[in-house]
């Protein structure tokens, strides 16, 4: 007993090219040529080709349907944070004035509280302008390592033309 080629159950069944064993390209062809022919040859090259076609613009429409999943999370994302922006402005102005009111029934003037919160969020806010100013200015930003890495690289490649 001969023993069965566990590919022939592909071939059995209804394919892309035809219909089973009696398809094109598995002997039954309906053209009359070998299936081992250039015909052949040729009809799987495009049938390759078709297929890549067709994965590859599934892919994309994939692709293209996880980008708008990602932009709407993404919107929705910024949508929440800018509420939660505007609630943390209300907190600090609610704050400042109760501080404000606390440290006014201190020293016993409006005025004079409001005076002193106010120099106190100034100086806050100067201290976290000037640390952003750093983090920010364009030597911090400059991408050493990528320049470095790409001197190296210049570096080898010049040695070689050399040789």
């Amino acid at each position: 007993m001969t023993e069965r080629d566990p590919r022939d159950d592909d071939r059995d069944a209804s394919g892309p090219g035809g219909t089973g064993a009696s398809g094109p390209g598995y002997g039954g062809d309906d053209r009359g040529g070998d299936d081992r022919g250039p015909r052949a040859l040729y009809q799987l090259i495009a049938d390759a080709l078709r297929e890549a076609t067709e994965l590859a613009s599934k892919e994309f429409a994939l692709f293209r349907a996880e980008l708008a999943e990602n932009i709407s999370r993404l919107i929705a994302g910024i949508a929440m944070l800018m509420v939660a922006a505007i609630f943390g402005v209300a907190t600090i102005v609610l704050l400042t004035s109760a501080l404000v009111e606390w440290i006014a029934v201190l020293v016993g003037s409006d005025a004079l509280a409001a005076l002193i919160v106010a120099g106190v969020t100034l100086l806050l806010a100067i201290i976290f302008a000037l640390i952003a100013r750093n983090r920010l200015s364009l030597t911090t930003l400059e991408p050493k390592r990528t320049r470095e890495s790409m001197n190296r690289d210049g570096d080898i490649f010049s040695s070689r033309r050399r040789r």
